[in-house]
């Protein structure tokens, strides 16, 4: 099951890379980024890297009148845990989030959703808790 995982995101980099925007490749911190953007070149979708005792910043900008924000991490290594903090434009933590609080058993995924979120700039705080090595995490917004 796990090798099918990650036979599946190679095969998505793949057919997805040609299609990234130049302005998307990179981070500053040599680390892989990779953003698919929308037509008001907010990301949708953002491949990272992410090692032992790491975080990492992402912003996401929400529309007004949205009416929920999906919030899917996916590391594809169940044996591995990050934790996803996520903060309001305001700044304040709108929750903490591990692999285990979508109720289901450790699958190497973070998935939720924010009912009414407040427009503006949202931050993804993810934080590599248990990594060995160098792993790749997708954080998508629906």
């Amino acid at each position: 099951m796990k090798f099918s995982r990650i036979i599946g995101l190679l095969a998505a980099v793949a057919l997805i890379a040609p299609m990234v925007s130049a302005g998307g490749i990179g981070s500053g911190n040599d680390e892989v980024a990779l953003d698919l953007l929308q037509a008001d070149e907010s990301a949708t979708r953002a491949f990272y890297t992410i090692t032992q005792g790491e975080t990492d910043s992402h912003s996401y900008s929400v529309p007004a009148g949205t009416s929920a924000l999906q919030v899917d991490l996916n590391w594809f290594t169940p044996d591995y845990s990050l934790k996803l903090d996520v903060f309001r434009p305001d700044g304040s933590l709108y929750g903490s989030y591990h692999d285990v609080d979508d109720g289901s058993y450790p699958d190497g995924e973070i998935r939720f959703e924010i009912p009414n979120p407040v427009s503006g700039p949202w931050m993804f705080k993810i934080y590599g808790e248990r990594v060995t090595g160098t792993q790749l995490c997708v954080l998508n917004f629906f």
